[in-house]
């Protein structure tokens, strides 16, 4: 059965609805494709892409404008992402559908419904935008789509300012490390270092034998990557789990240790770390690095976060990238005073509090804006 026939809005009788293809033109096809490697940090144009970024980077290279006629929509076939591009961009690399909608469309109308559309969220890495296009477009007397748009902009701008506050704290923790100890790849303050054995314990995860079903279960979480790449700093819930069984085979690492990806598929991802707030078992593509006596997990773990490059710098730098345990410990870091770090893993804590707080407005925010963008398609928000 077709996934979104089952799923499809009811719109108002009097709207008119029309299929994908009759209401908006790809046009993807013949504009050129800005690989990842190719982007800068400042240019003459900005580069869409599909990732969670509005702009991924810049090129000075004018000529690689994307053509299509603004405004456009553009949609991640991997990711979901939905944008609205109103100036000159060039596209950046595959995996970006480009959409014009067609007259009388309103192009900012089109963008809400099309972030309102329900696309399977259980094919991980796949193409979507075949689901898409199975959507039906609702077509309304343009006043009618201008008015609804206002009023998602503006809603949709109040989501935007709390998810931003979220950012400001975490910018917040940045500076205050950075004021206290220094960049930890540079080392301006001039701090002794140290490898990373002498301040941890590093261990690396494995994943216990699919052949014995009774080790899975859910005694204790079992994480993998995903669960570590989060701006929330704190690991996210792991969606399989180990038997008690399990996790006496597996390696399991107490709270306060920092978790770190040391395989991954792309070079870019080695030295992501997320903070364990619980006792975890994790996979062979990570290390935990689990702080010594005196040494503050906090510290330790925004260290290692702001570090990156130092983690980096120890890979093999083969296409997918991987530091070895080994490696790893002899990674040399600053070390301030335990005073210091303590200090700073009070003002760390204070930061994470606010941040969850502003984090569960900003997921109310999300589910008002998602309710009322589901009546403004039903024609419910079109009459004053």
């Amino acid at each position: 059965m077709s996934f979104m026939r089952s799923t499809a809005p009811k719109f108002p009788a009097t709207w008119t609805v029309k299929s994908f293809d009759e209401a908006i033109d790809d046009a993807t096809g013949g504009n050129a494709k800005v690989q990842t490697g190719e982007y800068r940090d400042h240019g003459k144009l900005p580069v869409i892409d599909q990732g969670q970024a509005p702009i991924a980077g810049y090129v000075d290279d004018v000529s690689l404008a994307c053509k299509a006629p603004l405004p456009c929509i553009l949609f991640g076939d991997h990711t979901r992402t939905v944008k609205y591009a109103q100036v000159p961009f060039a596209l950046g690399a595959d995996g970006v559908k480009v959409l014009v909608p067609r007259h009388p469309l309103v192009p900012r109308f089109i963008y809400h419904y099309l972030r309102s559309v329900r696309l399977p969220d259980d094919l991980g890495y796949s193409r979507h935008f075949k689901y898409l296009r199975e959507a039906p477009i609702p077509v309304p007397l343009p006043v009618e789509q201008r008015r609804i748009a206002d009023i998602l902009d503006r809603a949709d701008a109040v989501r935007r300012k709390r998810k931003e506050t979220i950012a400001i704290t975490e910018e917040l923790l940045r500076s205050t490390f950075s004021e206290m100890f220094g960049d930890p790849v540079t080392n301006p303050k001039g701090w002794p270092v140290k490898p990373l054995t002498t301040l941890s314990t590093v261990t690396t995860g494995n994943t216990p034998s699919r052949d014995v079903p009774e080790y899975f279960g859910d005694a204790i979480e079992w994480i993998k990557s995903d669960n570590i790449n989060t701006p929330s700093h704190y690991l996210t819930p792991a969606i399989e789990g180990l038997s008690e069984k399990g996790r006496a085979v597996a390696r399991v690492a107490p709270a306060g240790s920092t978790l770190m990806t040391c395989i991954a598929g792309s070079p870019d991802c080695i030295g992501n770390v997320g903070l364990a707030d619980r006792q975890v078992a994790f996979n062979q593509q990570i290390n935990a690095v689990t702080p010594n006596a005196g040494v503050d997990h906090r510290w330790l773990y925004v260290l290692l976060w702001l570090g990156k490059r130092l983690v980096q710098g120890a890979s093999t730098n083969s296409m997918k990238g991987m530091v070895s345990k080994g490696k790893l410990e002899q990674v040399l870091w600053p070390v301030p005073p335990r005073e210091q770090q303590k200090e700073f893993g009070a003002l760390f804590d204070a930061a994470l509090t606010l941040n969850r707080r502003q984090e569960a407005a900003a997921g109310e925010s999300d589910v008002l804006f998602g309710s009322l963008a589901q009546r403004a398609f039903r024609g419910e928000l079109t009459t004053a």
